[in-house]
């Protein structure tokens, strides 16, 4: 019995960790996860260990929105810069619901870049639901496919650590038709008001200082692992990883947080999706303060 336990474990996790990368992976994960079931349907206390599993995930989904909705920021003190947008849309197939911020450009023409970018890549409401109904004509079963109606919700929180810097992170939940749960992504977009630019990893950190900072991450998050902290059940982070998501962190006062997607530090269960590192232990390698 321990044996068909173990090895269900280890496909579930590197299934999890798999799922990261793109849409059509999460698909894969679902299709293993049915397999699996269908496996152990025998066996029944290892279906009741699949089924705790599922039930886990299912009720994390809701609370973890609740637990991003609940973060603080700084939007109300920003209310002068920021002007809050919302799109919400239901239709029989699909429910769109988007909140996003645009910056005022009555203050500053300038701000019509920070805007543009805003609109193209996270507002493409015709992009979007044309992506949803090719999926569903993908579907062979059209009938079925129809009595799942697929979420796309996005929403943010905005820091203002420094006079000049704006630094945003954005949050899309995706429901997809017949998935057991929603899928989080995470965006962040640090803003040059001044100079109207987007600032990346290179101009934060100094040149050639990914690995210093990539097992500093990795301290962070294995000393979690380690003391038993709200990180249980997450693994180490890989350098491919780290690279990847190197340009995903926002600025507080005194810390750099940075976020990732949905199974790349821990399972989607545990709500875990960043890990903050105090620029004290980063000092050396930070540009600006």
């Amino acid at each position: 019995m321990r044996y068909w336990i173990l090895g269900l474990s280890i496909l579930l996790i590197t299934g999890c960790k798999e799922s990261k990368q793109t849409d059509q992976s999460t698909e894969i994960v679902i299709s293993d996860t049915i397999t699996l079931k269908d496996m152990v349907l025998n066996d029944s206390l290892i279906a009741n260990d699949s089924l705790i599993v599922v039930d886990r995930e299912k009720g994390n989904q809701s609370l973890k929105r609740e637990v991003l909705k609940s973060l603080p920021d700084d939007r109300l003190k920003l209310q002068e810069l920021l002007i809050s947008k919302s799109y919400f849309k239901e239709e029989d197939q699909y429910v769109l619901d988007f909140k996003y911020p645009l910056l005022n450009e009555q203050l500053d023409p300038g701000y019509k870049v920070f805007n543009d970018f805003i609109k193209d890549h996270y507002v493409d409401i015709q992009g979007t639901e044309a992506q949803i109904l090719e999926d569903k004509d993908w579907l062979c079963d059209t009938l079925n496919a129809n009595n799942y109606r697929e979420r796309r919700r996005v929403d943010y929180k905005v820091y203002q650590s420094m006079e000049g810097l704006l630094s945003l992170v954005f949050y899309r939940e995706n429901y997809y038709s017949g998935a057991m749960h929603s899928s989080y992504y995470f965006d962040c977009i640090n803003f040059d008001l001044k100079h109207h630019a987007f600032m990346n990893y290179d101009d934060v950190f100094t040149m050639n200082s990914e690995e210093e900072l990539f097992a500093t991450v990795n301290q962070v998050l294995l000393g979690s692992i380690e003391s038993g902290d709200h990180y249980f059940d997450c693994w180490e982070l890989s350098l491919g990883d780290f690279n990847e998501y190197k340009d995903n962190f926002v600025i507080g006062n005194d810390f750099i947080e940075f976020y990732f997607d949905d199974c790349v530090i821990c399972p989607a269960y545990t709500g875990t999706f960043s890990i903050e590192i105090p620029k004290d232990r980063i000092r050396d390698i930070l540009k600006m303060e």
